[in-house]
């Protein structure tokens, strides 16, 4: 849940930007129509000419739609670098599109703000006539990152996820096979990753097991497989001090500092994950499926598994994007269910099937999943290990500014990860600190 109160800088520009509520939704959308909907989007060229090509098939059939006929749906792409202020900036001057695609950590400041419609009303009508829960038709983490709670603990929906990834284990199998291990039995659990790491380091070769990133986002694996909660169900207070979230660093920090299996990717000046995984420095990563091509054009012989399981399994943390509908004056009950209609079209399994098969990408809908086959056999085992990963998934923190998370507890883990020895701190006193300030500056 997020608290009703911001840090002073926040709450400057938050009291600012609702004070111009009053004159945001006064224009319209570019001359359109009122049974014109205008989607704003930031996809790549692949994927924009797919998403233009489902708008298309969207418009040639609405007619034959028992919901969404006589409405067409218009597209507009905008970069993705600076998005979050062009979409302040249209809320702002009374023009905000009536749908679009933005990134999961912007929708907790978007329903503070109150600028998206809940469509958790049509989704409960549409679950009760197919008898079905609606939202379980979709990846749990990716559809959870559009759920915000207020202050009184009502669930909100305010979006539909449009495009998602994680993280998984890439290994290098060439390096297992000198290293004597089974490149097609890749670990499954942070005791076998140990094992495995021990035997692939070699000093000597400048061969480190694993090249690891400091950052929040890349540790939430370590944090999610065992078990270390992040937030209190209220949303007012971080849990960073306790024993699971402990346990997790402290077995990433000792990956450095006691066993010496990591090779000083997240030091500044280090070699970074992806080159050294190129060049054959580190033979295990953390990465996520944008990689994938890249790698394969480098003529890398690796694989991709599971993140290995600890106490609590295997998990990942979640990345990707949502579709949510921003509110507009004089809004027909119609108009909204032919926006939410479109989206529902969009992350169909007939779409979504399409969507992971043309662009080798997770889809959204889980019941997309059984369509989907690659021609290409490595890179179908590919995907659906991606596929099988985020089904155990965690959205992030819920909070208004997610970067703030990332600014306050990243410098902390990394002196954990130098230790107290050469000046740094424990694994304790660094999460003790990271939890003060996240309670002082980002939850308050």
């Amino acid at each position: 849940m997020i608290k009703s109160s911001t840090i002073v800088s926040y709450a400057i520009g938050a009291f600012l930007f609702i004070f111009l509520f009053g004159t945001v939704f006064c224009s319209g959308s570019g001359g359109l129509g009122r049974n014109d909907i205008l989607v704003w989007h930031s996809y790549g060229p692949d994927e924009a000419k797919f998403f233009e090509s489902i708008v298309d098939e969207w418009n040639a059939r609405t007619e034959e739609n028992r919901v969404g006929a006589g409405f067409r749906v218009h597209v507009a792409q905008i970069p993705w670098m600076g998005q979050e202020s062009k979409y302040r900036t249209s809320l702002i001057a009374g023009s905000p599109p009536d749908i679009g695609r933005v990134d999961t950590p912007f929708i907790p400041e978007l329903s503070y703000n109150g600028v998206l419609e809940d469509i958790k009303p049509i989704m409960d009508a549409e679950s009760k006539a197919l008898s079905a829960e609606v939202r379980l038709d979709y990846v749990p983490a990716a559809m959870e990152s559009n759920v915000i709670k207020d202050k009184s603990g009502v669930e909100h929906v305010y979006g539909f996820p449009d495009q998602t990834n994680g993280a998984c284990l890439f290994f290098n199998k060439d390096l297992f096979r000198q290293a004597g291990l089974d490149p097609e039995k890749p670990p499954k659990t942070w005791e076998e990753f140990l094992e495995y790491a021990k035997k692939l380091t070699n000093k000597e070769r400048d061969v480190f097991g694993f090249g690891m990133d400091n950052s929040l986002w890349w540790t939430f694996p370590f944090f999610n497989t065992y078990g270390a909660k992040f937030l209190s169900d209220d949303g007012t207070k971080c849990l960073l001090n306790s024993p699971e979230a402990q346990a997790a660093l402290q077995f990433k920090v000792d990956l450095f500092q006691k066993h010496k299996v990591e090779g000083g990717a997240w030091a500044s000046g280090g070699q970074n994950t992806e080159t050294g995984f190129m060049n054959g420095r580190y033979a295990m990563i953390l990465m996520g499926p944008w990689n994938v091509s890249r790698f394969r054009s480098a003529k890398i012989n690796f694989g991709v598994a599971l993140v290995p399981a600890g106490p609590k399994g295997t998990s990942t943390n979640v990345g990707g994007t949502n579709m949510v509908i921003f509110k507009k004056p004089g809004r027909t009950p119609e108009q909204l269910k032919a926006c939410y209609a479109f989206l529902r079209y969009l992350t169909s399994p007939d779409v979504q099937a399409r969507f992971g098969t043309k662009l080798e990408q997770i889809p959204v809908n889980l019941k997309a999943y059984d369509r989907i086959k690659l021609d290409d056999p490595e890179k179908d085992k590919i995907l659906k290990t991606f596929m099988e990963q985020m089904k155990t998934a965690q959205p992030r923190p819920k909070v208004l500014k997610y970067s703030q998370l990332e600014t306050i507890i990243n410098p902390e883990m990394e002196s954990a990860i130098v230790g107290p020895e050469k000046g740094g701190k424990t694994v304790e006193q660094a999460l003790k600190n990271a939890m003060e300030r996240i309670d002082n500056e980002a939850l308050k």
